[in-house]
């Protein structure tokens, strides 16, 4: 095969329906044939091999978290490029989308947040949440575990640390997916585009008189810690605020609903496994990570390429965007023995399901506290749990965050 017709072949399989439903056999053909694959269609390079997922998350003086979003919504037309509060957000110098030294600064002032004394205060919370949900599950003998359940509790969770009431749930979840439907895609949307300008207006007014009130009148949440200032007489500033809870929201949301979600169906699709975590509790920590890296709920990461290099071979020019899949990574054969079997006993499991380096994700610890008392209390609740007979297995169509769009169980 031709170089030309392999790189045409691959970019069909990356841009194919059955990719959604299945990227790790595409990943799988990318480590194996073309590992540095440059996406046509997508405009940019696909990198999967462990190793080489692993050199590009530790190496910001090469490979840039700023300017990507940016060279995304260039590809919009004209008009669509001056959305307001597109442009306000994406131009904000935010956690995520920085090196350093600004990353350094956001980093030092948003960690204060997630430190394991702050994230154990939430315990209570999260446990009287997700009873609350498994109350409501319980009333039925068959029900979708994600609308009902998985969904639903990080979306009540953050809305707690941001002091939102409880009726902002559904606002929550409704703005988690505006912007993930729009960043989550290979080549940007115009109609998800103008959803996702809506939802960050709605979001920026929802959160400014929050904002004010905490610089006067610090409460027990998550935006008074952030509206503070530190030690060294630092604090962000308002659009840096906004942007970073607009961030906490939809990667924070989006990462423990699809942990909770692709790891019930892991679980459930392995009884052998669930038998063993049923039997043995202790092992839940483990699972929790087995399954980050069986099914990683965050699928890639994106960069710009710093300066002209040669990578594994290729020619990478300045500017040009960078994908690293930290879902095929974690399937890598290099790495992991017998990568495509789910084992929660599996040690040393060093995957990347958070990434690495600078920017490994400041909310793992969130996720790692939600996910286990939630499937513990499910699997506690439900000692019968088992798919639905009529389960009809659907992804959605987002290559950065992987998640059912149903989990339809029936609970017994």
């Amino acid at each position: 095969m031709s170089t030309a017709t392999l790189a045409g072949d691959l970019d069909e399989a990356l841009n194919s329906e059955s990719f959604f439903a299945d990227p790790y056999s595409t990943y799988a053909r990318l480590r194996a044939e073309d590992p540095v694959h440059w996406c046509e269609p997508w405009g940019q390079w696909v990198i999967t091999s462990f190793d080489d997922v692993l050199a590009v998350n530790k190496d910001p003086a090469r490979f840039s978290s700023a300017g990507w979003e940016q060279k995304f919504m260039a590809q919009l037309p004209l008009e669509l490029q001056q959305l307001p509060n597109m442009r306000r957000h994406y131009s904000t110098k935010v956690i995520s989308m920085t090196d350093p030294p600004e990353h350094t600064r956001l980093r030092r002032l948003i960690v204060r947040s997630f430190t394991p004394r702050v994230l154990q205060v939430l315990r209570p919370g999260i446990e009287a949440i997700v009873n609350e949900l498994l109350d409501a599950m319980e009333s039925g003998a068959q029900g979708d575990a994600i609308a009902g359940f998985a969904y639903p509790l990080p979306a009540a969770v953050i809305g707690q640390m941001l002091g939102a009431p409880e009726a902002g749930r559904e606002k929550f979840m409704r703005w988690s997916r505006d912007i993930v439907n729009f960043v989550g895609t290979g080549h940007p949307d115009e109609a998800r585009a103008r959803r996702a300008e809506e939802t960050l207006s709605e979001f920026r007014a929802f959160l400014e008189p929050i904002i004010a009130d905490r610089r006067t009148n610090p409460q027990e949440d998550l935006i008074s810690i952030l509206a503070s200032t530190d030690t060294d007489g630092e604090r962000l500033t308002d659009d840096e605020l906004v942007s970073t809870c607009i961030i906490l929201l939809f990667a924070g949301h989006e990462t423990t609903a699809n942990l909770i979600g692709n790891g019930l169906l892991a679980l459930l699709r392995h009884p052998e496994q669930l038998a063993l975590l049923r039997s043995r509790p202790e092992l839940m920590p483990a699972a929790v990570e087995e399954l980050l890296r069986y099914d990683s709920p965050v699928q890639r990461n994106r960069r710009l390429a710093a300066r002209d290099m040669e990578f594994r071979g290729k020619q990478i020019k300045q500017g040009d965007a960078v994908m690293v899949f930290m879902g095929s990574a974690n399937r890598d054969p290099a790495r992991f023995p017998d990568p495509d079997s789910l084992d929660i006993t599996r040690s040393p499991n060093k995957h990347q399901a958070f990434g690495h380096g600078i920017h490994f994700c400041a909310g793992a610890g969130l996720s790692r506290l939600e996910a286990p008392i939630a499937l513990e209390a499910l699997l506690a609740r439900f000692p019968k749990l088992r798919l639905a007979d009529d389960f009809d297995e659907r992804w959605h169509r987002n290559i950065t965050f992987r998640g059912l769009e149903s989990l339809d169980l029936v609970f017994d």
